[in-house]
């Protein structure tokens, strides 16, 4: 069903969505039929229960005629009764029954919450015969959604301008929002065109950020340069980082790499820094570390490297050799137990061996414990002199549930 897409993209979007327009589409038993018991009452009930029944089992003709009985006992159930009979109908094949169904709905019941529902299935009925309900006559934000986004499949030239005067107008940020979406579903030139439009702040910063997320997953790479426009010309944080932050989506890291060396604000820099690593850069962040003069930077790209995964145990095996400051060295030899697991073992133990620094040692064996390499600690432990450094790998193995380490703890309290 065409014109209930746009609901998809609202839940994955964690928008907020009218309960009847959804159940619409799904329905679900609402009645426990009463069987046996006799009266007016408990005999709509039955029939209400029989005809939803009969909806789960899309047996449309019998549902019809099931609610259309109870409609006319008029009791408490009529007017839910009315909108099932108008739903069966449409998915019985007729339209034109459906639609007469919900009007009698609204003129009995003016005020039943289920003209919403019929509104729903009015909007979905006229946009499959090729006459979209018009979206400024809906006074409710989610069917005038939804006529929006039947239109834009009937007529897109007629609904893209209804779009821009809900973005550019008074409306709730909540229905800008979710004209956007509708907008970016469409893919059409004029569709991309807005999106741009917006991209480039003409509708206020919150909507600036969707429509540059929006941009970098609709035109990918293609977007690139249009967003590097954006970012030079913007003075508001928030843009620079969503924009930054959308380049993990379109997959280039020359732009990041530009915003990590050149920005002058350290948050934007530190932004660029992690988008990077979450990219897997890891050898442009190498680069980047090597022709760094910032401890700060320095220390975010040693953090970066651990979403690289095994990309970027390279890095940080070479950083942990190199690294001249020692705070700086010892971050980058603990993230390797993190980055690698057990298979940077065997750097780690050699680091810890050759290292005569107390605190280079622990940083080894934490980064052994991270790894969860439980044989290795066992190993340097038994044949550690220094008895502090002896009792900083006992605590190390302590606290790990390993069948090594306990069979450890044991041998040295049966000692």
């Amino acid at each position: 069903m065409k014109a209930n897409r746009s609901f998809a993209i609202f839940l994955a979007a964690g928008l907020a969505i009218a309960p009847g327009a959804m159940r619409a589409e799904y329905p679900t038993p609402m009645l426990v039929s009463f069987g046996g018991v006799g009266g007016g009452m408990a005999d709509e009930a039955s029939l209400y229960a029989d005809g939803t029944r009969a909806i789960n089992e899309s047996r449309w003709s019998e549902a019809a005629g099931l609610f259309d009985r109870v409609a006319q006992m008029h009791g408490e159930h009529a007017e839910g009764a009315l909108y099932w009979k108008a739903y069966a109908e449409n998915k019985e094949g007729q339209p034109a029954s459906a639609l007469s169904t919900c009007g009698e709905l609204r003129k009995k019941f003016p005020k039943s919450h289920w003209i919403d529902e019929c509104g729903a299935l009015e909007i979905e009925v006229r946009g499959k015969s090729g006459h979209p309900v018009s979206p400024q006559g809906e006074p409710d934000e989610n069917l005038k959604l939804l006529a929006l986004n039947a239109l834009m499949q009937q007529d897109q030239a007629q609904a893209v301008p209804i779009l821009q005067k809900i973005l550019s107008g008074n409306q709730s940020d909540e229905l800008k929002s979710r004209a956007l979406f509708v907008l970016a579903e469409s893919r059409s030139p004029q569709a991309d065109a807005l999106i741009g439009q917006i991209a480039q702040g003409q509708s206020g910063a919150p909507l600036q950020i969707k429509a540059i997320r929006m941009l970098a997953i609709a035109k990918g790479k293609g977007a690139n340069e249009t967003l590097a426009s954006i970012y030079q010309k913007s003075s508001d944080t928030q843009v620079k980082r969503a924009i930054l932050q959308s380049y993990l989506m379109t997959g280039d890291p020359s732009k990041l790499l530009e915003a990590a060396r050149q920005e002058s604000n350290p948050e934007l820099a530190r932004t660029a820094v992690h988008t990077l690593g979450a990219m897997g850069a890891a050898s442009d962040l190498l680069a980047m570390y090597r022709s760094a003069n910032n401890a700060q930077t320095k220390e975010d790209i040693i953090s970066a490297l651990i979403p690289c995964g095994q990309k970027g145990v390279g890095s940080l095996s070479e950083i942990a050799k190199s690294e001249q400051d020692a705070g700086l060295r010892r971050k980058a030899i603990r993230n390797l137990g993190i980055s690698g697991g057990m298979s940077v073992a065997p750097i780690l133990v050699e680091t810890y061996q050759k290292n005569s620094d107390v605190e280079t040692k622990r940083a080894a064996a934490q980064s052994l414990f991270l790894a969860n390499d439980a044989p290795d600690l066992v190993t340097l432990a038994r044949g550690e002199k220094d008895i502090q450094m002896k009792q900083y790998l006992v605590q190390q193995l302590s606290l790990m549930h390993n069948q090594e380490a306990t069979k450890y703890m044991m041998e040295i309290l049966n000692k």
